[in-house]
């Protein structure tokens, strides 16, 4: 029996609990291969068998199920290269490493773009490569980090959140107008068209709600459901009834 190995892969696509529990479920079918998928962390630990499984089947399964494996991208300055065979040399020891995607060495510019696993190896294996193969390497100084891309995801997010506050607030402004009592508040006559209504709510709906569509589509082509599929169906039935409502009272008078 060969000895296992542990890699930590970084899972994209999952939303809710029910995608991590499928993700674990479907890993630990397979032969040789034990998995805790933490949905908190976007991250899968995963202990497997080489000589029955590898990584690139584990990540395979896990992208089969409409979820990705996130890959990291580090640009490196290379020492002591000196012809075209040099670079040729580091680019196939570099692709060959388990958890290296895709790497590319520049000879005029001593530079080598590698695009890897993060969990499955790391820029240090990386840099260690390199040196055995005779060369040097090191991380480029303008080189942004992990924790900058997740500062980037987040404020993305934030943004996104702003959009649909200033979009939806009008909206929840002309709810006021359905209460049963009188509030006294102004309710400007062209607040209250549903085609001018329709204009802030389909941005919501589509663009902001976007990522709900995606992973609905794809809990279902798994034959699944999870909180997405909700969402959007809960959704798309308010948003599509209202637009049928507005065509029905103002299109057909």
């Amino acid at each position: 029996m060969s000895e296992q190995k542990h890699v930590t892969l970084r899972v994209t696509g999952m939303t809710c609990a029910a995608c991590a529990n499928r993700i674990e479920k479907v890993l630990n079918k397979m032969d040789g291969v034990e998995a805790n998928v933490n949905l908190a962390m976007e991250k899968a630990t995963i202990k497997y068998d080489p000589s029955k499984q590898n990584i690139a089947d584990i990540e395979m399964k896990i992208e089969n199920l409409g979820y990705g494996v996130a890959t990291e991208k580090v640009t490196l300055d290379i020492e002591g290269m000196t012809c075209a065979a040099c670079a040729t040399r580091i680019e196939k020891g570099l692709n060959r490493m388990e958890g290296v995607t895709s790497a590319a060495v520049n000879l005029a510019t001593n530079s080598a773009v590698v695009e890897y696993k993060e969990g499955v190896t790391s820029v240090e294996d990386i840099l260690e490569k390199i040196k055995k193969l005779g060369y040097r390497g090191q991380i480029r100084n303008e080189e942004q980090d992990h924790a900058g891309r997740k500062e980037e995801r987040l404020k993305q997010k934030q943004r996104q959140l702003a959009i649909s506050i200033i979009l939806s607030l009008p909206l929840l402004y002309t709810m006021l107008a359905h209460m049963p009592f009188d509030i006294g508040l102004p309710m400007p006559h062209w607040l209250m068209n549903p085609w001018f209504q329709l204009l802030f709510a389909t941005p919501v709906q589509f663009y902001i709600g976007g990522p709900f569509y995606v992973g609905a589509y794809r809990a279902l082509r798994n034959k699944s459901a999870n909180m997405d599929v909700l969402v959007a169906l809960g959704t798309s039935a308010a948003y599509f009834y209202s637009l049928y409502e507005a065509w029905r009272t103002l299109g057909n008078p």
